[in-house]
């Protein structure tokens, strides 16, 4: 769920040093003990021309060394933090909710689902049709999208509660907790911390689990997390493993 491109999965790959095939890159993917399906399904052609692709577009460089991994550039670099979520260890947060509410004409649907995506992009949870909310001050953002889409600044709206604001009667705790849902996040961590006690993951296996849920994580400010949230715990599990 992370990589929609084959040549993003092999640079990633690259960064976290899986091996390629001893037999000089000529047997496809050698994933560690070969737990991880993905990386298995990968034949020496799709490698061979992924890691072409790579040293065209500047991403990595061919070690010298027979069987040593390629080295990745600075661009490669850019391009992995660009593709590969990063959990947030500092959240400062003013006490505010923010409400994000648009009324786009029928005429700029185009309008509307960039707008969605956008929103989805910088945090936002959808709190009903076209009412968004954001723990993060958006206004700024939304206000380069406005301008770059050549938007009327009236259509899309920024307002926002205090830290005792209430929406339909929910406390703002509440109200994330659902619009987020962060009960169902919650327990995909939880499964993760689980399987890696367990022993059934291989290490390719922790970094793709635990990205692909920090992918879906809005990381939210830590005083709005529920109690017994476990996201920072999952996350020094990946620290430990990154490192292999």
């Amino acid at each position: 769920g992370i990589f929609s491109r084959v040549v993003d999965l092999l640079l990633f790959s690259i960064y976290f040093g899986f091996e390629f095939s001893s037999a000089g890159y000529g047997k496809g993917w050698q994933a560690g003990d070969k737990a991880y399906q993905q990386l298995e399904e990968l034949n020496y052609k799709t490698i061979q021309r992924g890691l072409i692709h790579l040293r065209q577009k500047g991403f990595i460089q061919i070690a010298r060394e027979k069987f040593a991994l390629p080295k990745i550039t600075a661009e490669g670099k850019k391009r992995l933090k660009a593709i590969i979520p990063e959990y947030a260890q500092k959240r400062p947060w003013d006490g505010r909710l923010y409400m994000i509410t648009y009324d786009l004409p029928v005429e700029r649907n185009k309008d509307r689902d960039r707008l969605r995506d956008f929103m989805k992009k910088i945090g936002c949870g959808m709190l009903q049709r076209s009412v968004w909310i954001t723990p993060y001050n958006p206004k700024l953002l939304v206000e380069e999208f406005v301008l770059a889409r050549g938007l009327d600044n009236n259509l899309i709206i920024v307002s926002s509660l205090g830290r005792d604001g209430t929406v339909g009667g929910m406390e703002l705790s509440e109200l994330v907790e659902n619009v987020y849902q962060l009960a169902e996040l919650n327990a995909r961590y939880r499964d993760f911390l689980e399987n890696v006690r367990a022993g059934t993951l291989s290490r390719q296996q922790i970094l793709f689990s635990y990205l692909s849920i920090l992918q879906d994580d809005p990381q939210l400010p830590f005083e709005l997390l529920p109690e017994g949230w476990l996201g920072d715990k999952a996350y020094e599990v990946f620290k430990k493993c990154q490192v292999g």
